[in-house]
């Protein structure tokens, strides 16, 4: 017998002939035991003893489903190469994850081509306002006004955006083309006024679980439809619990959406006539995949958290807008 301690389980003895098919496994899928050992723990191989295999997940869909934040994804050549272009080290982290998915998921739509509209919601300091202006977009940026940001912490962890300067930070986009290209407005998401229309496209990263409760987050995602012209696209990344799908956090700074919920907000914009990309809820069997990052978070990997006594992840939300209205009242 040999014994084998995983990472936030109790002690376990397993059978030797386990333990070899465990290595076995681990040598299929390219791994060795003590890279998956130091970095993840040995939860990896406690999973494996449980039935979840190593081998990697199916390749990533193209185009893109709406779907969970997954290692397998982001190391695929196509959102690697998105990580390099906005200059972002790459690192096993659900924010690079987003970005990725945010870019792949609007460039496989034809969005991302010169004179598209974008508008972006509570863009912080991220780099996809200038991603998407160095090829040829034109960009509404917005965050919430300094006054009302005071207070929420995200002025205080350099997640909030007052001007142009906190948006090309890193170069992404030559300044000429920023400065033309890119424009700046204070929105809050609770209240988006009824003067912006007809973009292209829209985003937001990871925002709309902060807007007080499920059913907020649930409104701007309805209500944000209507910024887009017909046939226009929007991606949205938010909270996800992975670990219930009943008990969750359904007000307060930072809400979880559960998987009914996802699914109620697609028939709902299904209902309004609009595409919604298939909702895939596969989770990712790699070793990123299966660890849980703890406060202190390490932030590597950081695929998956521990929030407020529940797994979360992101989950990627892909929408078309109907060319033509249904009559309801979303978009």
């Amino acid at each position: 017998m040999t014994k084998i301690h995983p990472y936030d389980e109790p002690k376990l003895t397993l059978p030797r002939r386990v333990v070899r098919r465990v290595r076995y496994e681990l040598g299929q899928a390219g791994l060795t035991e003590q890279w998956v050992a130091e970095r993840f723990g040995t939860a990896y191989l406690w999973r494996r003893r449980l039935g979840v295999r190593l081998r990697p997940s199916a390749a990533p869909q193209t185009p893109l489903r709406s779907s969970l934040c997954r290692q397998d994804q982001l190391e695929s050549p196509a959102f690697r190469a998105w990580a390099a272009r906005m200059g972002q080290p790459f690192q096993l982290h659900r924010k690079v994850w987003e970005f990725c998915y945010i870019a792949q998921a609007l460039d496989e739509r034809g969005m991302l081509q010169p004179d598209r509209r974008g508008l972006g919601f509570a863009v912080g300091h991220e780099p996809l306002p200038a991603l998407f202006a160095s090829m040829g977009c034109d960009v509404l940026a917005t965050d919430l006004a300094a006054e009302q940001a005071q207070g929420t912490g995200w002025i205080e962890t350099n997640q909030h955006a007052s001007s142009l300067a906190d948006l090309n930070l890193n170069g992404v986009c030559p300044p000429e083309a920023f400065a033309r290209q890119v424009s700046f407005r204070p929105v809050d998401m609770n209240a988006i006024p009824a003067d912006l229309s007809g973009f292209d496209f829209l985003w937001s990263s990871c925002s709309l679980e902060h807007l007080g409760s499920l059913r907020h987050g649930a409104e701007f995602i309805y209500n944000a439809m209507r910024c887009l012209r017909p046939g226009g696209v929007a991606v949205h990344t938010t909270e996800y619990n992975a670990s219930s799908n009943g008990p969750t956090v359904r007000t307060g700074g930072a809400v979880i959406f559960r998987r009914r919920d996802l699914r109620a907000i697609a028939a709902e914009l299904r209902a309004a006539g609009h595409d919604v990309a298939e909702l895939d809820f596969t989770e990712g069997t790699l070793p990123a995949d299966l660890h849980v990052d703890r406060p202190p978070f390490t932030h590597n990997p950081h695929l998956r958290l521990s929030l407020d006594g529940h797994v979360a992840t992101s989950f990627g939300l892909i929408v078309r807008k109907a060319e033509a209205s249904s009559g309801l009242r979303i978009g």
